[in-house]
C-alpha cells in the first residue's frame, strides 16, 4: 500500500506503520486519520500480520492534530475506512484489534500523539522523549480525545490528576516509573528493544494474545463475576490452533511453534 502520509511495510509478521509527515512533526490530519484506520482494519484482517508497530518519521513520535490539515479528504482519496473520522474510532480500533500493538516514542508526543500511544498495548520509550498531553487546561478548556479515560487507567487516578490537569511533562525514565510506558532505554538502543518485544510477539500465539488483550479491556469495566462469566465460555467458544502446538510441545520438551491461529 502507498499511503500519502503513512509509511507501511510487512516483514515476517512484523507490520511497522510510521506517521511519515516529518516536516509537521508528524502531526495528524484528516488524510493520516483515514489511512491510520485503514491500515489497522488491513492488519486486523490479514493473517500475515502477528503484531503492529506504530512509529513516527524524523525527530518525534507525533505533535498532536495539525489544525490546518483538519478538513475534508480530497476528491478521489483512495483508502476510506469503515470507521468515522475521528480520534475516538482510531482509539477504539486499537484497543479492539486483535493483535498486540507497539507504539515507539522518540523525540516527543503531545496531546492526541500521546493519546495515540497510550492506546497501544506496549510503549517503548526514548529516555529523552518528552511526553505532553492536553494544554488544553491553559487555554480555559478541557479535553475531549481520550486521555481522561487512558491515563487513569495506565497510571492511576492521583498521577492521571497531576499529569492532566497541571500539564507537566514527563521524560521516557519517569513515565516508566509512572507506569506510563512499557520500558525506556537509550535513544541509540531503541530500535534494538522494540525489534527484541515485536519479534516475541511474533512468534507467540497471535490468536490467544487477541483473547487475553480482549478480556483485559473489557474486565476494566467489570465485576469478577461478570468477568468470569464473560471469560470462561471463551475456551469453548473460540478454537486455537496454537493451543494444541503448545500442548503437544510441553509435552514432547520442544520449543513451540505458534503459527498464529
Amino acid at each position: 500500500m502507498q499511503f500519502q502520509q503513512l509509511d507501511y511495510r510487512l516483514n515476517l509478521g512484523v507490520a511497522r506503520i510510521t506517521l511519515n509527515r516529518p516536516e509537521r512533526r508528524n502531526a495528524i490530519t484528516t488524510v493520516m486519520l483515514a489511512e491510520l484506520l485503514y491500515a489497522l482494519e488491513f492488519c486486523a484482517g490479514e493473517p500475515a500480520v502477528r503484531v503492529v508497530i506504530l512509529q513516527g518519521a524524523g525527530k518525534g513520535f507525533c505533535a498532536g492534530d495539525d489544525l490546518a490539515g483538519m478538513g475534508v479528504l480530497p476528491d478521489g482519496f483512495e483508502y476510506r475506512p469503515q470507521q468515522p473520522l475521528t480520534h475516538a474510532a482510531l482509539q477504539s480500533t486499537l484497543l479492539t484489534l486483535a493483535k498486540p500493538v507497539v507504539a515507539v516514542l522518540h523525540g516527543f508526543a503531545f496531546g492526541v500523539g500521546l493519546d495515540l500511544a497510550m492506546a497501544c498495548d506496549f510503549r517503548i520509550a526514548a529516555n529523552s522523549v518528552q511526553l505532553r498531553d492536553q494544554r488544553v487546561i491553559e487555554r480555559g478548556m478541557h479535553a475531549v480525545t481520550g486521555c481522561a479515560w487512558l491515563q487513569p487507567r495506565s497510571i492511576g487516578r492521583t498521577r492521571a490528576m497531576q499529569f492532566l490537569m497541571l500539564g507537566e511533562p514527563l521524560d521516557g525514565q519517569g513515565a516508566e516509573d509512572w507506569g506510563m510506558v512499557t520500558r525506556s532505554v537509550a535513544a541509540a538502543d531503541l530500535e534494538q528493544a522494540v525489534d527484541e518485544l515485536a519479534g516475541k510477539l511474533a512468534a507467540a500465539p497471535t490468536k490467544a494474545l487477541g483473547l487475553m488483550k480482549q478480556q483485559i479491556y473489557r474486565g476494566q469495566t467489570m465485576s469478577y463475576g461478570e468477568f468470569m462469566d464473560f471469560a470462561q465460555p471463551l475456551i469453548q467458544q473460540v478454537r486455537i490452533k496454537d493451543r494444541e502446538e503448545g500442548i503437544a510441545a510441553f509435552l514432547e520438551k520442544r520449543t513451540p511453534q505458534f503459527s498464529g491461529e
